[in-house]
């Protein structure tokens, strides 16, 4: 989540942003992501025990209490909404609790365990970063920060879903509604094609409506169509253990789009 913030904060103005509001939202978005993540571990205990994957975790494991751990998450969530509210913009500190909220309510808590659409609806609280870069630069939203949410959202599916995969059966042994387990995999294969379709009109509005040079479209456009060829693959070939390849991949993607989005401005402002 934090990678996701960077871009925004250069997008904002025409000169560098400034180096105190920079560092106060990347650690406020990292404090918020980290208390929510730690909150996610507290709900889920009951059924990460259940799962290879997650039963190592500490709490699970007996490694921390649930009271330690709570303690800690409060603490995160505090010092990100004081630091965002005092040293970035007030939007900024409210989108990160809105944020955390959103991710442990009502994803965590209701959708992961009663729809099948949890990681589409419930994604939406990971692509708050960009949100929060641009707020605390500016203090209002502007369009590229909802189309930086916008590619962090079509993400999501093709990302978890081609990790669900592999864990089939250890969501299914967690009675979580995960798309594999209640749809089959070939509704899974070709939903995780569908978005990455998805992210092209997406990833190129930037550069179409002047928000980006060449240096992303060049290198954003490249990763993109590079996933949409292994989405493809897994969707044509229907060979399951595509599916991890994906998930690796689009691990590096999201990494490699907001760092062309960065480099790019960087080297605009350098000219400017």
């Amino acid at each position: 989540v934090v990678v996701t913030v960077i871009p925004a904060l250069f997008m904002t103005q025409d000169h560098f942003p400034s180096l105190e509001v920079s560092f106060v939202a990347l650690l406020g978005t990292f404090l918020a992501s980290g208390s929510a993540a730690v909150f996610n571990h507290l709900v889920d205990q009951d059924i990460d025990q259940h799962m290879k994957r997650t039963r190592t975790r500490p709490i699970p494991a007996g490694k921390i209490s649930t009271t330690k751990a709570a303690t800690f998450a409060v603490v995160m969530a505090l010092l990100s909404f004081v630091l965002l509210y005092r040293y970035a913009t007030p939007l900024a500190a409210w989108l990160g609790v809105a944020a955390n909220f959103f991710y442990v309510v009502i994803y965590t808590m209701y959708l992961k365990r009663r729809t099948v659409q949890n990681i589409v609806l419930g994604g939406a609280a990971g692509c708050v970063g960009p949100l929060i870069g641009w707020a605390a630069m500016t203090g209002t939203i502007e369009w590229p920060a909802w189309v930086l949410f916008g590619i962090i959202f079509f993400w999501t599916p093709p990302h978890f879903w081609s990790l669900a995969i592999k864990y089939k059966d250890d969501y299914a042994r967690a009675n979580i509604p995960m798309l594999p387990t209640v749809k089959g995999l070939e509704v899974t294969r070709t939903q995780i094609f569908y978005y990455t379709l998805l992210l092209i009109p997406t990833v190129f509005a930037l550069s179409f409506f002047g928000a980006a040079g060449w240096i992303y479209s060049v290198l954003a456009g490249g990763l993109t169509l590079y996933f949409v060829w292994l989405a493809f693959k897994l969707y044509r070939t229907k060979e399951n253990a595509r599916a991890m390849p994906l998930f690796f991949y689009s691990c590096f993607y999201l990494f490699g789009v907001f760092g062309a989005l960065t480099i790019d401005r960087i080297v605009t402002l350098m000219n400017g």
